[in-house]
């Protein structure tokens, strides 16, 4: 049995030796000095000085001597666990003397002892670390800042809330701003080592992001730092502005300072440059491609600056013994994702194509032996595609392939129309580029029919149909003549499977089913449909029927509510997690809608191509219910690519413009003449009363350049103006929207050729829409404004009494107010029409007093005038950073207008309204406010909704007494409320 025991304890040994040994008996025989019996157990106490640095250098030498083959070993765990409370414990004594000591053997335990070791003890680690943060030696903060950026390095997300819990109870956050802000002449290593930990902090944790970009003096010793010839301190700024670019406040914040952000970003992208602080730069320029006003600063101010870094760092790299280093290839991850700017509209694509980004994106897809094969003289397209299929198949770097496909969809989708050949560099690359992911994309049909498909599959699908559908002839002949190739030999029996499952999909025969490899089979569709040769063939086997029942099914399964606790932004594929803040609000351009934006993609270039066939295609009632269904999806969703491609399926059947309620509410003001204070006259003296202030928002061009006096004036129209067009023209002007026969569209045309109208332009000409245009939206509100102001003939006071600063642009009136107009108040309001029209004292008066304070009396008429609730509440971290005084003020006047727009009949109004309150209800002491104005108002939902907030607190409220501040009635509505809640 000895014998056997031996044994196993030799085994369990293996590794160690006999300095181990030696070193782990001086360690426990160290740690004993300090431990202390106490309730609950022995723990490692010490206050003297000797004995603490004894210790520290007990246990420093026993981590030097454990090596990567020691260092899992349960030995070893075990003597980590007993070192971290005597390690933790002598740093947070805070003795001069043995500080800087115990920072640094905690830099060594975190570098030695793995993180699975380590991660049970990570909490007794990080605390005394981060309390050590608010030292005054320098030393003993940049150790600390070293071990703090090793942990969280490879921090685990099942660990995040523990450590964000200690980061926040030792304030670790306010010591590194205090540190960096007392900066002075410090070595660069301090600022390095604390500007990383705070950046390190920001990517994580979102919550930590205000207070960094908010404090004015920080960012001043940013902008400074920025300015420090140590390459490395302004590297380290540069990712503490990309974390801080992470929230879109934070974002903006660092582009409202200056150009010098950007400018220190622009210089650190130049390939002069180390590689560290390149991709510090393309970080940050990621960061800002995410938001609008970042792409546009960045193209507006460095456009082509930037194309060159860009450029240099997709091409800037070379292959060291057959692949590239870690460096190298993040550098170009950087830069393809900065590089994804060319996904949206602007200037900049020509710079791309001018600096030959055919040629940088084909050398990421082929490796050198397949590059220098290519030859000028390639005879035919077999040729072209033998040297694409042999070089994919070779898999050079396979992480950037996905990126590649997206850049090249971008630029195709952003081709202008008479982009040509003589635009490139090299045309041949340009034909290997898109043969390569035409090839892609028939692997995409592959991989869906074996229902495994990836991200890189949907890509490659996504880029083919943005150049089939470019605005570049050019390139969507040379896609189409491409494709076309691939895909003959199983084309017909891939549009068989992609109808059928398709089919099953509408029906909800088939189950659960991947976004993949839905909005593959979408695409795919849609691309068939794009190639002559195939497009009789899906319409002959009921193409055009499935789509519509798909769009029916995708319409109808949308849940078609704004999310304001979620971000709605699709940002393109980089292959890593952004942790973003903020940026509920930022528009894009197919949104949720994804697939609904495919299935009307392809359903619209079937029907562009029906033409005779149309009468078979569908039938009189099949086209009611279609355009019914699109009208309806044109008006309630929320991105605007559904919205264009609804806009331009109408087109076909004599519908043209920009359906939307608030369109059809103001629509009604034409056929009446109510509040009219022009005349349009025609050469035959045919005349039309119409409202100034319409036409001087909506057809300008209408109008005298000479001004608008107060009394009526008549306009003489040119002889060309047709009467019939005219009116139609105005049915657009004042609903976005007309009808009209195809004989007069080309009177139409030139109408709204000489008024400028391009949006209603572009569907009479029946243009395909251009990807992420922004969808021309009906808004009134800019007649609020100084243009405006002579067409006023209303006065719309608040309740309450003048506030500080408060003073009108336009008149003398120290009483909160804005002058509004008739015309558009009576056509968006029945209770406005009523009070303005009814022949009552108000319909005489100039001003009229709304029972609504000031700034919900503006978010009314910003209702009445555009549909939309505007401005916003505060959001994000702006809202999580308010005091419940703050949130209040925030909330108060959603609640006015909730319970004005339910005597005012303002149904949908009242549905925003109450969509805000329920986003913006988060504590207790706003519930029991809102309760009390409910029940005031008679407002028994919003009672409801307030008394189940209040339920789960109910005991609390109780016995705290808060609940005396209520009536007895309210209080029983919240004691019913809570014994609902429990019985549940």
């Amino acid at each position: 049995m000895r014998s056997s025991s031996t044994k196993q304890v030799a085994e369990n040994n293996r590794g160690l030796n006999g300095r181990f040994f030696t070193l782990r008996s001086r360690l426990y025989n160290a740690l004993a000095l300090g431990l202390r019996n106490e309730e609950g157990g022995r723990r490692w106490s010490c206050t003297d000085v000797e004995t603490q640095r004894h210790v520290v250098r007990t246990i420093d030498a026993f981590l030097e001597c454990i090596s990567s083959d020691m260092s899992l070993h349960p030995l070893v765990k075990e003597s980590v666990a007993d070192i971290v409370p005597a390690l933790g414990t002598t740093l947070l004594q805070k003795n001069e003397a043995v500080m800087k000591l115990a920072s640094k053997v905690f830099v060594k335990l975190v570098n030695v002892i793995p993180y699975s070791v380590t991660e049970s003890l990570l909490s007794d680690i990080v605390h005394p670390l981060s309390s050590s943060l608010s030292s005054c030696h320098v030393p003993v903060v940049t150790l600390c800042a070293i071990a703090l950026n090793a942990i969280l390095s490879c921090l685990s997300s099942k660990k995040d809330r523990d450590v964000w819990k200690v980061l926040e109870e030792t304030e670790t956050i306010s010591y590194i701003i205090q540190q960096i802000q007392c900066g002075g002449s410090k070595p660069p290593e301090f600022f390095v080592e604390t500007i990383s930990l705070l950046s390190n902090i920001l990517q994580r944790w979102p919550s930590s992001r205000f207070c960094v970009w908010n404090n004015n003096g920080l960012m001043e010793v940013l902008s400074s730092l920025s300015l420090e010839p140590m390459l490395s301190v302004r590297a380290a700024v540069l990712q503490l502005y990309s974390a801080i670019a992470l929230c879109r406040n934070g974002a903006k914040k660092l582009l409202e300072n200056g150009n010098a952000p950007l400018q220190m970003m622009m210089e650190s992208m130049d390939d002069v440059n180390h590689n560290y602080l390149q991709l510090a730069g393309f970080t940050l320029a990621e960061s800002f491609v995410v938001s609008e006003e970042g792409r546009l600063k960045m193209i507006e101010s460095y456009v082509e600056p930037l194309a060159k870094s860009i450029i240099s760092g997709l091409s800037n790299w070379s292959l060291h013994t057959g692949k590239l280093t870690k460096e190298q290839m993040s550098l170009i991850k950087g830069a393809c994702c900065v590089c994804k700017i060319v996904c949206w509209p602007g200037k900049h694509h020509n710079y791309f194509w001018k600096l030959g980004i055919e040629s940088v994106l084909l050398k990421l897809l082929l490796d050198d032996f397949h590059i220098k094969q290519i030859s000028e003289h390639f005879s035919s397209l077999d040729e072209v595609e033998a040297l694409a299929r042999d070089g994919l198949s070779a898999n050079f770097l396979p992480a950037i392939k996905p990126h590649v496909w997206d850049i090249l969809g971008g630029l195709a989708a952003h081709c202008a129309e008479d982009f040509t050949a003589q635009m490139v560099k090299s045309e041949l690359y340009l034909k290997i580029l898109i043969t390569c992911v035409c090839l892609g994309f028939a692997a995409s049909l592959r991989s869906a029919r074996q229902r495994c498909p990836n991200v890189e599959n949907e890509l490659a699908s996504r880029a083919v149909l943005l150049m089939i559908y470019s605005p570049s002839k050019y390139i969507s002949s040379q896609t189409k003549s491409i494709l076309l190739g691939i895909l003959k030999p199983l084309a017909k029996e891939d549009i068989k499977y992609l109808l059928n499952t398709l089919n099953a999909t509408s029906s909800g025969i088939t189950g659960t089913m991947s976004d993949n490899l839905q909005a593959i089979h979408l695409i795919s569709l849609a691309c068939y449909s794009g190639l002559p040769q195939y497009r009789r063939y899906v319409m002959k086997n009921q193409g055009v029927h499935l789509l519509i029942s798909l769009i029916q099914t995708l319409s109808r399964n949308h849940v078609r509510e704004e999310r304001m606790s979620r971000m709605n932004a699709s940002f393109h594929y980089c292959g890593h997690n952004m942790k973003m803040c903020c940026y509920e609000f930022e528009d894009d351009w197919v949104g949720d809608e994804m697939f609904l934006v495919f299935g009307l993609l392809g359903l619209a270039e079937l029907v562009h191509h029906s033409g005779s066939l149309k009468d078979h295609v569908w039938s009189k009632s099949t086209e009611g219910q279609l355009i019914s269904q699109v009208r309806e999806i044109c008006v309630n969703s929320f991105a605007s690519g559904p919205k264009w491609y609804c806009a331009y399926l109408l087109s076909y059947f004599g519908i043209y413009g920009f359906p939307s309620k608030l369109g059809n509410t103001i629509g009604n003001a034409l056929s009446g003449d109510e509040s009219t204070n022009l005349t349009l006259v025609l050469a035959n003296q045919e005349h039309v009363n119409v409202h100034g202030i319409i036409l001087s928002v909506r057809c300008p061009s209408l109008l005298p350049s000479e001004g608008y006096t107060s009394r009526r004036k008549e306009i003489r129209l040119s002889a060309h103006v047709n009467h019939q067009a005219l009116l139609k023209l105005l049915e657009y002007v004042y609903s976005g929207h007309l009808t009209a026969t195809d004989d007069l569209v080309k009177r139409l045309k030139t109408l709204a050729k000489h008024c400028n109208l391009q949006p209603l332009l572009q569907t009479l000409c029946r243009n395909r829409p251009k990807w992420r245009t922004p969808f021309p939206t009906f808004d009134l509100t800019s007649a609020l404004g100084p243009n405006g102001f002579c067409f006023s003939d209303i006065v719309l006071e608040a309740k309450g009494n003048a506030f500080e600063n408060w003073k009108c642009e336009s008149c003398t009136l120290s009483q909160p107010h804005l002058h509004a107009h008739k015309a558009i108040l009576c056509a968006s309001s029945d209770h406005m029409r009523a009070l303005l029209c009814s022949g009552m004292q108000e319909s005489q008066s100039e001003t009229i007093k709304i029972d609504l304070g000031w700034n919900a009396l503006v978010r009314l008429v910003n209702w009445l005038y555009s549909g939309k609730l505007v401005p916003k509440p505060k959001y994000g971290c702006l809202w999580n950073n308010l005091d419940e005084q703050g949130k209040l003020e925030q909330v108060i006047p959603y609640v006015e207008l909730y319970c004005l727009s339910d005597s005012w009949l303002l149904e949908d109004l009242h549905k925003e309204c109450s969509k805000v309150i329920v986003n913006c209800l988060d504590s207790v002491n706003m519930a029991t406010k809102l309760i009390q104005i409910g029940a005031d108002c008679c407002q028994w939902d919003l009672v409801e909704l307030a008394a189940k907030f209040m339920a789960p607190s109910y005991h609390q409220l109780r016995n705290s007494g808060k609940l005396l501040e209520l009536d007895e009635q309210l209080v029983d509505i919240v004691r019913a409320a809570s014994v609902a809640r429990l019985s549940q």
